[in-house]
């Protein structure tokens, strides 16, 4: 993923992450119904470029190829 699309995509976490929190503390009703969607989408796409800028920091810290690493235990 190209630099300016992890940036977005940081971006647009952090707006829905903060929206969420917002929501849930401004709203007196449904708050938890609008809050915990937006923060929950908010995490995944942080948590979700951050994954992505680790595995490419490993492909990059192994040009080669390798072996394939083992999975799981």
């Amino acid at each position: 993923m190209s630099p300016t699309g992890i940036l977005f995509t940081y971006a647009l976490g952090i707006v829905f992450a903060v929206g969420g929190i917002v929501f849930m503390v401004a709203l007196d009703d449904n708050r938890f119904l609008f809050g915990i969607p937006y923060l929950v989408i908010g995490l995944l796409l942080v948590f979700g470029a951050r994954g992505v800028q680790r595995r490419a920091a490993a492909r990059e810290a192994d040009p080669d190829g390798g072996p394939p690493r083992p999975r799981g235990h």
